[in-house]
């Protein structure tokens, strides 16, 4: 009689599977079968949906709006700048450099020399100076 206890319980047990069944990391909440250790897609559709949409993407959105505002403003310095090439300091009236779509919140860096505030863009610097009208010393670094 033990004997067929035991045969019962066993035809009551899942069928053994090497790895459990896993919920899909894109989000879907799809259950499947993964057939290696390190899956954790579904499939590759859902592998490139999680890839585009994750975390990583979500962070460098905004990152990559800032660093579109920095390369504009490095591009309206540059075209300032080569418009007078033999001098080493390039003089600009700040209201021009504004209407040209240049942010001055943007900077990647400031120093101060000689008791004036420079502001770092990629490939130039600038100080404001506190004349009226306002106006602005480009130099190339």
């Amino acid at each position: 009689m033990s004997l067929d206890k035991s045969v019962e319980k066993e035809s009551l047990a899942p069928v053994p599977r090497p790895l459990e069944e896993r919920v899909c990391a894109c989000g879907c909440k799809n259950t499947f079968q993964p057939k290696r250790r390190d899956q954790i897609y579904l499939n590759s559709q859902h592998a490139n949906y999680g890839y585009n949409h994750g975390k990583r993407k979500e962070k460098t959105k905004s990152r990559s709006k800032e660093e579109a505002i920095l390369a504009k403003n490095d591009t309206v310095l540059h075209k300032h700048y080569i418009s007078e090439r033999s001098n080493k300091e390039v003089v600009r009236y700040y209201d021009v450099l504004k209407a040209d779509g240049f942010k001055f919140a943007y900077n990647i860096g400031r120093a101060e020399k000689n008791g004036n505030i420079m502001w770092y863009s990629y490939r130039y610097y600038y100080c404001i100076l506190n004349t009226e009208p306002k106006q602005v010393n480009i130099y190339k670094r």
